[in-house]
């Protein structure tokens, strides 16, 4: 988190938290407490999609992109969930380390 805020969220910039399950919260709830703006959390559930964490919207995929300059977090637990929000990612054209960054 220190290092993310000192580089990659410094100045304000929001974050959007791919992931909505108890690491993405987790995570979420960490970057408020040290001031980091939420933009919305992206997920694949279609139980999640369309409610509010943390007082952010839960978007699908294909939505991740209406937030720019917000820095895209990948929290998933597990590399197979890891491996699949990059691969989403990139597909997106979100460059790995610029515009996302794997968290958990």
């Amino acid at each position: 988190m220190h290092f993310l805020r000192r580089t990659l969220l410094a100045d304000g910039r929001a974050a959007v938290v791919w992931g909505a399950g108890p690491t993405g919260k987790a995570f979420a709830r960490e970057l408020l407490t040290a001031g980091t703006p939420l933009a919305a959390f992206v997920e694949v559930d279609p139980r999640k999609l369309g409610k509010r964490i943390h007082g952010a919207p839960v978007v699908p995929v294909e939505r991740a992109a209406d937030f720019p300059g917000a820095l895209a977090l990948g929290a998933v637990s597990g590399p197979e969930g890891r491996a699949r929000v990059r691969e989403l990612a990139a597909r997106l054209g979100f460059t790995e380390g610029h515009d996302f960054v794997a968290v958990a």
